[in-house]
Order: structure tokens, then C-alpha cells, then sequence
């Protein structure tokens, strides 16, 4: 009768070891799929602010450009302009020693 006692408490604590281990791994795989999710959270925020800067960056380059676009016009006249001047002052160079 004891090795009947001692044979139920045996399988008796070998299935509440069974159960307390694939407790604890469901407990695990919880904790390691809410670390998972609080990751791809963190890594999709870090995304979406990337590619809000990347917008603003392009914004900004297009800014640039046509900025860099408008001075470019305004250095051709002012080029154009100074080649007027010297024009005009080698005339009148010429024209005082020409007096």
C-alpha cells in the first residue's frame, strides 16, 4: 500500500510539475510578445518621425533651389549690368583721351 501511496503522490507531483512549467512558458511567451509589440511600437514611432523629417528636409531643398534659382537670375543682370558699366566707363576713357 505504500508504493501505491508513494506511486500517486509520485505521478500527483509530476503533473503539477507539467502544469506549473507550461504555465510559467505561457506566462514567458506572453511577457516576450508584449516585448515584441512595445519594440515594434518604439520602432515604428522612430519611422514615421524619419520620414516626417525626410519630408521637411525636401521641403526645405526645395526651398533652397529656388532660392538658389532666383539668384542666379539676379547675378545674369547684375553680370550684365557691370559689363553695361565698363562699357560705358572704357568710352569714356577713350573719349577724355581722346580730348
Amino acid at each position: 500500500m505504500t508504493i501505491e501511496v508513494m506511486s500517486l503522490i509520485t505521478v500527483a507531483s509530476v503533473l503539477f510539475g507539467i502544469y506549473s512549467g507550461l504555465k510559467n512558458n505561457k506566462r514567458a511567451d506572453t511577457s516576450e510578445i508584449e516585448a515584441r509589440a512595445k519594440e515594434q511600437a518604439t520602432v515604428n514611432v522612430k519611422l514615421d518621425n524619419i520620414g516626417s523629417d525626410c519630408r521637411d528636409i525636401k521641403q526645405d531643398i526645395g526651398t533652397v533651389k529656388k532660392d538658389v534659382m532666383a539668384l542666379s537670375e539676379r547675378l545674369v543682370k547684375v553680370e550684365q549690368s557691370v559689363s553695361s558699366a565698363h562699357k560705358r566707363i572704357d568710352e569714356i576713357k577713350l573719349h577724355e583721351e581722346a580730348e
